[in-house]
C-alpha cells in the first residue's frame, strides 16, 4: 500500500555482489537510538577501527546490521534468517556503508562528516 509518505522516502540503496543487485532498506525511528549511537562513535572516534570495538559497539553494529537485513529481505529471513545473517557477516562493510546512505541525509550528516568520510573509516583503502 502507498501512502502520502512514500513520495518522500527513498527506496533505499542498491549493492552489487557477483554482478547481483540487492536494495538495502532504511530503518525506521524504532531504530534511532541504535543508529545514532553508532553515528557517535564515528564521530567519538574520527572513524571506526573494527580491530579495536568494544562488545557495546560490535553489538550496535550488528543489530543495524541484522535489522536492515531482515527489513530489506523479509521473506528470505523468514526462509532461512541464519543464511541472511552469514550474507551480512560475509559482505558486513557493503551492507553498513549502504544503511548509512540510506539513513543519514546529507543535510543531516554529523559535524560535517560527510557519507565518504564514513565509509573510508569502515573500509579504508
Amino acid at each position: 500500500m502507498t501512502t502520502r509518505f512514500s513520495k518522500h522516502l527513498g527506496e533505499g540503496n542498491n549493492i552489487v555482489i557477483d554482478g547481483e543487485t540487492y536494495l538495502i532498506k532504511p530503518l525506521t525511528t524504532d531504530e534511532a537510538p541504535l543508529f545514532f549511537k553508532v553515528m557517535k562513535m564515528f564521530e567519538e572516534e574520527k572513524g571506526l577501527d573494527f580491530t579495536k570495538l568494544t562488545d557495546e559497539s560490535s553489538n550496535a553494529i550488528a543489530s543495524i546490521i541484522n535489522i536492515t537485513l531482515e527489513r530489506s529481505f523479509p521473506d528470505d529471513w523468514k526462509a532461512d534468517e541464519q543464511e541472511v545473517k552469514r550474507f551480512g557477516m560475509k559482505y558486513m562493510k557493503e551492507v553498513f556503508n549502504a544503511a548509512l546512505e540510506a539513513n543519514l541525509p546529507d543535510e543531516d550528516k554529523p559535524s560535517g562528516t560527510s557519507i565518504d568520510d564514513l565509509k573510508k573509516a569502515i573500509n579504508p583503502q
